[in-house]
């Protein structure tokens, strides 16, 4: 083969694999919890999810035919709990939007997260795929709110931080679930997305992704 004609054969080559590495980067899922941040204090904890490019959404979207309707969201923060602590100390902070009748609505962040009420959750005794809510704490003290177009859960005050942390973790799991279908028996048939990342550590490193909530996959759809 002619120098000039190896030339532009490697040339070739060599675009058509930048090409293709650009195409796979450009292809790779956006994690929206991307930046997600976690802080816990001996009076304070906050769990700071990261501001989303849109401020619209939909939700209690009636469906014929299907009971509960369709579409819908939930977010949780999740922790490791010792083994022997099981049905005892909480393990996620948990905020479904639970599907109502006399939708469809439509809104901003603060206004579909207005009367929904923060959840503290523990592994159930009873049941080994199973949940329960926490009740030994204040509800008035653990809260989600919207901060800058953020979505902020906020435990406040000592007993409270105390009771749902008996034992700081080390890292947590973030948790965002869009509802795709109609709700399934623990949640909603849907899209998550997941973030792990270090407590009191604005910057935290990457982490592998657990791909699961730490508290038994509340929300999620077994098959899918």
């Amino acid at each position: 083969m002619p120098l000039r004609s190896t030339r532009y054969f490697l040339f070739l080559i060599a675009s058509l694999a930048v090409a293709s590495s650009s195409s796979a980067q450009q292809a790779a899922p956006v994690n929206t919890l991307a930046g997600s941040q976690a802080f816990i204090t001996p009076d304070s904890a906050r769990f700071v999810f990261p501001r989303q490019p849109y401020d619209s959404y939909e939700w209690d979207v009636p469906a014929p035919g299907v009971q509960g309707g369709s579409g819908g969201y939930a977010w949780d923060v999740s922790w490791d709990t010792p083994a022997d602590r099981n049905g005892i100390d909480p393990c996620e902070l948990w905020l479904p939007q639970y599907w109502k009748s006399g939708g469809p609505r439509r809104g901003g962040l603060k206004q579909l997260i207005e009367w929904l009420r923060l959840q503290p959750m523990m592994k159930s005794t009873k049941d080994a795929s199973g949940f329960d809510r926490f009740h030994k704490v204040d509800y008035r003290k653990v809260f989600a709110t919207v901060e800058n177009g953020q979505l902020v859960f906020i435990v406040r005050g000592a007993d409270a931080v105390r009771q749902i942390f008996p034992t700081t973790p080390s890292r947590v799991t973030f948790r965002a679930i869009s509802a795709k279908g109609p709700p399934r028996r623990w949640g909603l048939a849907s899209a998550h997305d997941y973030k792990t990342v270090i407590v009191n550590d604005p910057n935290s490193p990457d982490i592998p992704e657990t791909r699961r909530s730490k508290c038994d996959n509340i929300g999620d759809d077994p098959n899918g």
